[in-house]
């Protein structure tokens, strides 16, 4: 198994803040997949066959690079998390959306196995802090952001880790207990990820969707 983690920068590297600019997106993005990567390393060190890779670039460029790796690998094989920040209007000003997501192609039974061993993680690891507000949308630069979850067969999914314009959200990300609670997740959400694709004889069945891409909150 090769688990991909991205940091997951709208529309490439484009340059984003929290409005009191003590939160840079890309910045941090691109440290705490490198600390997700380093946890999860020690995790599965003793597990054998299992690889960790990290991509980082403009979204064609990940696009390209996960399409040569399904010609190589079987696409089940790999399995592909999206690390990113939610924001509602990044308009220089704070906003009330809060809150943890996950999005994932609902085509892929896989995909929703990922995405339900993440959110449960979440839950357990932020509390009430996970719970995004009622009527809350995704902005929309990750929505157009979502092709790298269908684009192709590998399992793959975009965690939206609180949203950087909401002040509460960017002081906790910012903090050293957000900060570690942001990594736990993932790492736990991901060993329970790969303990039931060891666990199950045959694959978990879940239902499909108009939708190209499904939200867990």
């Amino acid at each position: 198994m090769n688990i991909i983690l991205t940091p997951a920068i709208p529309g490439g590297y484009q340059y984003r803040q929290s409005p009191n600019k003590n939160l840079d997106e890309l910045t941090y993005l691109n440290r705490l997949t490198d600390d997700i990567i380093l946890r999860l390393r020690e995790s599965v060190k003793d597990t054998p066959f299992i690889t960790i890779t990290k991509l980082a670039g403009p979204m064609d460029q990940i696009l390209t690079r996960l399409q040569t790796l399904t010609r190589i690998t079987p696409p089940t094989s790999n399995c592909l998390i999206a690390v990113g920040l939610n924001s509602t209007r990044m308009d220089g000003h704070y906003q009330a959306g809060k809150g943890w997501r996950v999005i994932s192609n609902p085509e892929s039974s896989q995909s929703s196995t990922l995405a339900t061993a993440l959110a449960t993680a979440a839950m357990q690891t932020l509390g009430h802090r996970a719970t995004s507000n009622l009527g809350t949308a995704t902005s929309l630069a990750h929505i157009n952001q979502t092709p790298i979850l269908t684009a192709t067969a590998i399992p793959a999914v975009l965690t939206l880790n609180l949203y950087q314009d909401n002040r509460q959200d960017a002081a906790y990300l910012l903090s050293s207990e957000g900060r570690q609670a942001i990594i736990d997740l993932h790492v736990k959400g991901i060993s329970a990820y790969l303990e039931r694709l060891n666990q199950a004889d045959s694959p978990a069945t879940y239902p499909t969707s108009s939708h190209r891409c499904r939200m867990h909150q």
